[in-house]
């Protein structure tokens, strides 16, 4: 049996600081002050427990510097409150980082609950399950895994979740990459933030196609495990993960079916240059068809023929990866197209 590797998890720094609303007035106190002392500070109302508390966290901040036991200098403030704010993003990318680590724990330790998928079905009867079972079969994979997205609550509860959730690269349990398919369906495009994670994705390594008609959301991998998105109509369950002898390869035909009838889609350059921009002519054309104009309609309102609409018509819905009208006009505006 394969020995358990426990994640490393960044270590939190200190406790907080005490409030700023505590903080401040003593700041503010201390920039009034020409030459600032623990006398003069107790001379303006601050009890000795105040300054033992707080100037320690107005050096910490490197707002002050100690003299000697009773006097301080002070940092200008434009040098001090930069360098304040530096320290403040490093913690918050230190928090961010232990946020993602304790979120690996979290859906693992969960994951690890579901072991009887390798004997059976096992019904999904949250969002949450769903998910841990959308990771279980991601760590799970040793050399590849499909998806598919359509619009579900699993693919909404993705596109809301922090970014690096849906944008950090997929490894095997010996830290490799794995070969990733994401299969998507084009009614999800003009979704916010869909544009962005594909892109992301891409730039990861993940190999995606546009789908139109995707049957379900869900996962499948090299082990033959397997999950759905079943959607939340009011009942339970919402999901549910199956192995290969329970139907883990009927997930996995259909998903290989809907990935053959796939279109590539290539990310675009963001934003356009001037050269990447419509000209006039193709811009009219984009936004009449995205507004359901048909090619007729078209052709009468620009003065051109119709077979000239119908070649630039395809021209555009192949060069945004779009595979119906509206679509198309959805992304040459993301793009800045048009």
């Amino acid at each position: 049996m394969r020995k358990r590797r426990t994640p490393r998890v960044p270590a939190l720094t200190d406790p907080l600081d005490p409030a700023d609303d505590e903080v401040a007035p003593l700041y503010l106190a201390i920039l009034e002050t020409p030459h600032p002392s623990r006398d003069h500070l107790r001379a303006q109302g601050f009890s000795r427990q105040q300054l033992d508390q707080l100037l320690p966290v107005l050096e910490n901040r490197r707002m002050i510097q100690r003299v000697d036991d009773d006097t301080w200098s002070v940092v200008p403030p434009d040098v001090a409150m930069p360098a304040f704010a530096a320290q403040l993003e490093a913690r918050a990318r230190m928090v961010r980082t232990t946020a993602q680590a304790l979120s690996r724990v979290y859906l693992r330790t969960r994951a690890n609950d579901r072991t009887e998928a390798s004997s059976g079905a096992v019904l999904l009867e949250s969002l949450v399950d769903v998910a841990q079972a959308l990771h279980q079969v991601t760590t799970t994979a040793q050399e590849w895994v499909l998806s598919s997205r359509v619009d579900s609550p699993l693919s909404r509860y993705l596109l809301e979740a922090p970014r690096p959730v849906s944008t950090t690269p997929f490894l095997n349990s010996a830290g490799e990459p794995l070969a990733v398919r994401l299969d998507v369906d084009p009614a999800l495009l003009p979704e916010p933030n869909v544009l962005e994670i594909m892109e992301a994705r891409a730039a990861a390594g993940d190999d995606i196609r546009l789908t139109t008609g995707l049957p379900f959301t869900g996962a499948v991998n090299d082990q033959g495990l397997a999950m759905v998105d079943l959607g939340d109509d009011g009942g339970a369950p919402v999901g549910i993960l199956l192995n290969r002898e329970t139907g883990g390869a009927r997930v996995r035909a259909a998903l290989e079916l809907a990935w053959q009838l796939g279109t590539p889609w290539r990310p675009s350059e963001s934003p356009a240059t001037a050269s990447d921009m419509l000209d006039p002519r193709d811009r009219s054309i984009i936004r009449l068809m995205a507004g359901g104009v048909s090619d007729a309609a078209i052709s009468r309102q620009l003065g051109i023929s119709s077979r000239t609409v119908e070649r630039r018509v395809r021209v555009l819905l192949d060069r945004l990866n779009a595979t119906t009208r509206f679509q198309a006009g959805v992304l040459a505006a993301r793009q800045g197209l048009i």
